[in-house]
Parts: C-alpha cells; structure tokens; sequence
C-alpha cells in the first residue's frame, strides 16, 4: 500500500459533496454488479443415477445451460467469478474439480485423502477452498489451485458449509449421534479450525446452508423434515419458511442479498427423480420458480462479491479507498446512504475494524 498517498488521501477525503459522490458510487458500482446474476448449479440422477451436469441458468430462469457433463457423483458447487472458475465435488471419483464458467479446462484439484467429498466454499479474501466429507467425518481446506490439501477438523459433518471470510468463521451442518436420528446441528469454528461453538440446536436435521452475516441470520434446508428454515445465529427465532411434506427432499440453498431473495433446490417427484429451482423473498413471501424439469438439485452457487472490491472490479485497490475513505465515519457514528458495502462487517459503523478487513484485502493501484 502506498502509504504517503493514503494518508494524503484520508486528509482529504472529507468533504460534503465528495462524500455524496463516492456514497453514489458506491451505489452505481453495486447496482452494476448485480444488474445480472447466475446460478450455477448441480442437476444430478437426471433421468438415471449415473448422469449429472453442471449447468447454470439465470436467476430469472433465462439462459439455462449445461456446462459439464460431470456423471452422478456430482454434489457440491461453488464459483470464483474473479478468477472465472467453478468448482465442484465428485463423490463418485472423490475429488475436488474446477473447470472455467464456460465449462472449458476442466481440471483436478484433490484427489487423495477424499471419500465422500459432500459440498465445497471458497474464501476469495484468503485464496482457500474448503470442503465437508460425510464419509471420512471431516472438513478439510486447501488453496483454491488444489494445493496444500489437509483435514481442518473432525465433526459428524452433513451436509451444509458456509464461509464468512470477512469475520473469518467457517459455518457447517453435522449430525447428532444416536435416537432420535432426525435431529443435527449447526455449528461454526475460526478458519484455522479452532473454536468450535454451537450456532443452532434442537431445530431438526440441517442439511445445506447459507448466511447472511449483516441480518445475523443462517438459512437452511432439512431434508429430513423437509422444510427450508432460518434462525439468528445466536439459534433464537427459528422460523420455517417454506413447508415442503410428503418427503420431498429440498437441496442446496443459496442467497442473493442485493435482490432480498432465497433460491434452493427442490424435488418434485422420485422415482424418477424430477426437482426444480425455487426461489422466495428472505421472509420466506412470494415464493416461485425458476427453472423445472431438471433432475435433483443437491447444490447451487451465485458468484459471491470479495470483501472490499466496492467497485466491483475484481481488484481491492486505491479506486476502492476512495470509496471506503468517504464512507468511513468513526466510532459509533452509524454509516450514510449508500455506504453499506463499506460496512464490511456489519456492525453498523464503516470505521478501523472494516479498515483492516480491506487492507488485508488490498492490491495496490
């Protein structure tokens, strides 16, 4: 970082009308980001156990497209959009894969030390991948090029994990042993591994996961009880949003913030299998679908924003400082309109703590 310019900058960044410029950048830049996104998902046993596909479709249900023809072991997805990549677990080859968003390149990252490599997330702040095997009862992290692959930690690992690289917790669904066999937990542990705490209880089985860190809230699906819940991250307020019945499994869930809305995967009939793409407002209102006829959908990822990058570029550099320079407003003085990106850890306050989430972040000019 160049610091003599930074200074320089925050000396004089200070004005009413710069500060309402950069708030509106700041608005610009996140209308932009998300003025079209996609999921990309995994549509397996469609029609028979052997075939699945990596595809991606609009969240409109526009677009729909196969990108690799992956087999049945397909489980897990997730998607660095900087990097252009999406990555994927195999469950019947045990490996972690990734390929280009245009489904080219398709290579291998792990392939050791797996058995039933369930779902995976990516940390884009830190340049890791981290994935949950419900066979070896583990969770283990890597770099996001396959190297340095090892186990993070034992748990009854399930089905659901979740990174939130701007507090640096790693979030999970496992299982808890013995009758009833319908009920799990979640439960959350620092990056390192360390930590481990209880987030939700008592709350039936969860299955797949999502957060939205800034609400406090984690959603998720149950397939044994089959529902699409949430709760705050203390495990208070549980509410069901969406009351499936008659055993219909819903499957990977996944959040568009911006937008204010849920997606999950949901079965519709089996056997054959036959699911869908359904989505609802984060109250769990307004529900709908948005891709049919698809096979089971066990997971599905929208490319998720790197912490600091306000302009939406892909680099966290000086444009960005300018941004977060007129955002900043100190302790315990609540942030303007505009300037919610900058809030980086949700506190309600764009102030030192945010700073050095982006200066880990930072790139240069």
């Amino acid at each position: 970082m160049r610091l003599h310019e930074t200074g320089w900058r925050v000396r004089n960044l200070k004005g009413t009308l710069v500060n309402t410029l950069l708030a509106a950048a700041v608005l610009l830049a996140a209308a932009t980001a998300n003025a079209q996104e996609t999921l990309y998902f995994a549509d397996i046993f469609n029609p028979s156990f052997s075939d699945g596909y990596l595809r991606k479709v609009n969240t409109d249900g526009s677009g729909l497209q196969t990108l690799v023809n992956t087999g049945g072991g397909l489980r897990g997805v997730a998607v660095d959009r900087f990097a252009g990549k999406v990555y994927w677990t195999d469950v019947d080859d045990d490996a972690i894969r990734r390929a280009n968003l245009d489904g080219s390149g398709a290579e291998d990252l792990v392939t050791a030390g797996l058995a039933f490599p369930k779902v995976i997330d990516l940390n884009l702040l830190t340049g890791k991948l981290y994935w949950g095997d419900q066979t070896l009862g583990q969770i283990g992290s890597a770099d996001l090029d396959g190297s340095n692959a090892a186990p993070l930690l034992s748990t009854n690992f399930s089905s659901g994990l979740a990174v939130d690289p701007v507090n640096g917790k790693l979030y999970w669904s496992a299982y808890i042993d013995g009758p009833p066999w319908d009920q799990g937990e979640i439960l959350r542990a620092n990056l390192d591994g360390s930590g481990v705490e209880t987030v939700v209880t008592g709350a039936g089985k969860p299955a797949n996961i999502a957060l939205d860190i800034a609400a406090g809230k984690v959603y998720w699906t149950d397939y044994a009880f089959d529902v699409v819940r949430r709760a705050n991250l203390d495990g208070s307020d549980v509410e069901d949003l969406f009351i499936v019945g008659d055993n219909l499994n819903p499957g990977g869930i996944a959040l568009d913030l911006p937008e204010g809305k849920v997606y999950w995967g949901q079965d519709v009939s089996y056997p054959p299998y036959v699911g869908k793409i359904m989505r609802m407002n984060l109250d769990g209102s307004n529900q709908e679908d948005v891709a049919t006829d698809l096979g089971m959908v066990t997971d599905l990822a929208l490319p998720a924003p790197l912490p600091g990058d306000f302009d939406d570029d892909g680099d966290v550099d000086l444009d960005d400082f300018d941004i977060f320079a007129g955002c900043m407003t100190g302790p315990d003085i609540p942030t303007g309109p505009g300037c919610e990106p900058a809030d980086i850890d949700a506190d309600g306050d764009v102030d030192l703590a945010d700073f050095g989430v982006f200066q880990a972040a930072f790139t240069g000019s």
